[in-house]
Order: C-alpha cells, then structure tokens, then sequence
C-alpha cells in the first residue's frame, strides 16, 4: 500500500512539481528553521521564539533517538521506488542515511513550529495557513521518495503532540516550565547514552545549553521585544555574525577532531549559549 502511494507521487514528477517540493521541504531544513525561529527570538517576538526553540529542541531529540533505534530502511533502498536526487547548499537527499526512515524529521519539525504558531496566534488565518504547510512538508518528502506515508504521520503526529504539550505548560503551567525544560535536556543525555548518533548528541548539546540558557536570560538579561525597524537591522546583523563566528570556528580545528561525535555536542551547545545568552546580552549593552 505504501509503496503503491510513493510510486502515485514518483509518477507525478516534473519540473513545476519538483521546484514546489523543494521550497516545501525547506521548512523541514534544520538551518532554515533555526535561523527562522533565532530572527523571531531577536527581532520580531521573544515569546514565540522562545517556544518554537524549546518545542523544536526537545522534538527533535526524540526524533533523533526514534531514528536511530527504529532504523527504518528509507523507501528507495527497496529498489521499488527512486529518489529524486537534489543536492543544493540548502536541500539535499543525496546526503541521507539510508537507515533513518522513521520518523520524518522534516514533517516533526515542520509541524511542531507551525502549530506552536497557530497556538500562539488562536486566529482563522494561522489555523489555516500553517496546517497547510504541514502539509505540504510532508507530501514533499513523499515526492522525493525519502520517506513512507507512515513516517511523515508519525513524524507530523508527533510535532503536533509537542507544539501541544508545551503550549499547555506555557498557558496553565508556565511556572513549571523551566524545570520541565530541564528534564528533557537530561532525557537527552540519557538518550544520547542508550543510542549514540551524530544528531543525537547534536541535539543534546542544543537542548542541554536551551535549558541552562534560557533562565539564566529571563532573570538577569530580559531583553524587550525591538521598537524600530532600525533595532531590528541591528540585531539581525549582531546576531547573525555572532552565531555564525562561534558555529563557523570550528571548521577551523583539524580535521581529527571534527570526527570526533563528542565536538558535534560541543559545538551545539556553545552555538546556542551565543543565540540565546550571547546575543541577548549584546542587545542590552548595545541599547538595541
């Protein structure tokens, strides 16, 4: 049954189709997303910013783990159906590991921002719109033949579940939710233990400096929201350089370290003590 779906969506290829699944997929790409919710932190809402970077963070960890212990087989590697190579700065499937089927990261982290921005917003137009893209996340990772229907369901399934959970502690439990926080951090070391895998431990390091990072910012930095468009050039470009100096540093150490799966954790969590800590204090300092 699921085969016969994927080859539905192999027969449907085309160009049009093709340049449509590929800007779908984009908002299932990890930079594309964290660069998105690091703008709305810094510059547009520091409320949503701070739910979608717990929503993401403590998601995809449980993804990350889900991924290497099911160990699915992707759909291609059956031979029955093809991949559709893309293989851009941005978006590739070339570069997949053909063992990481279940579940979709792509539609888990879609789908846990748009509907953390649905609860946000409550109006018609968000209850709307950000479904559909959901949507459309998953129907892309269909057409590129990377996953199986069940793992885009499972993978948005789970999203929403999150973008749920942490709405409610937000609205009835907001007191909690620092400690919460902290409880899936450690859940993802323990993870990290059980199933060790790049992206586990990569996701640890983000969750475990989230869980530090964002208390320490609410009781002794608490930057507002921008006043001015101006302000907001401003952080961008500050937040921007500083993120990408501390995450770019380490394409400088030898190459032997690089390998190394414990640099992967290290170079996280100093990424995001930057983007939530860092950056924050510099917009105090800088009056911006």
């Amino acid at each position: 049954m699921e085969i016969s779906i994927l080859q539905f969506f192999e027969n449907l290829r085309c160009g049009f189709g093709t340049v449509l699944a590929f800007i779908f997929s984009l908002f299932g790409e990890t930079l594309f997303l964290v660069l998105l919710i690091c703008l709305i932190y810094w510059i547009a809402d520091k409320s949503l910013g701070e739910k979608l970077v717990i929503v993401s963070f403590s998601s995809m960890s449980v993804n990350a783990f889900l991924k290497t212990t099911v160990a699915r087989p992707r759909p291609f590697t059956t031979g029955r159906v093809s991949r559709l190579d893309i293989d851009t700065p941005v978006l590739s499937t070339t570069d997949l590991h053909a063992y990481e089927s279940f579940p979709s990261g792509h539609s888990q982290m879609s789908a846990g921002m748009f509907f953390t921005g649905a609860f946000h917003f409550r109006k018609k137009w968000a209850w709307i719109l950000f479904p559909l893209l959901t949507l459309g996340v998953m129907l892309s990772r269909l057409y590129f033949g990377v996953h199986y229907p069940t793992d885009v369901i499972v993978g948005a399934t789970l999203g929403i579940a999150f973008a749920w959970f942490w709405e409610y502690i937000f609205r009835k439990k907001e007191g909690w939710k620092y400690y919460i926080l902290a409880g899936f951090a450690l859940l993802s070391v323990i993870l990290s233990v059980i199933a060790p895998s790049k992206s586990m431990l990569e996701l640890c390091g983000c969750l475990c400096a989230t869980a530090i990072c964002l208390p320490i910012e609410n009781k002794y930095i608490r930057f507002e929201n921008a006043e001015s468009g101006k302000k907001r050039i401003y952080r961008a470009l500050v937040g921007i350089a500083c993120v990408g100096v501390v995450y770019g540093a380490f394409s400088l150490l030898p190459f032997a370290f690089l390998e190394l799966w414990g640099w992967k954790l290290v170079k996280y969590f100093l990424t995001v003590v930057t983007g939530v800590l860092l950056v924050p204090y510099l917009f105090k300092k800088l009056k911006i």
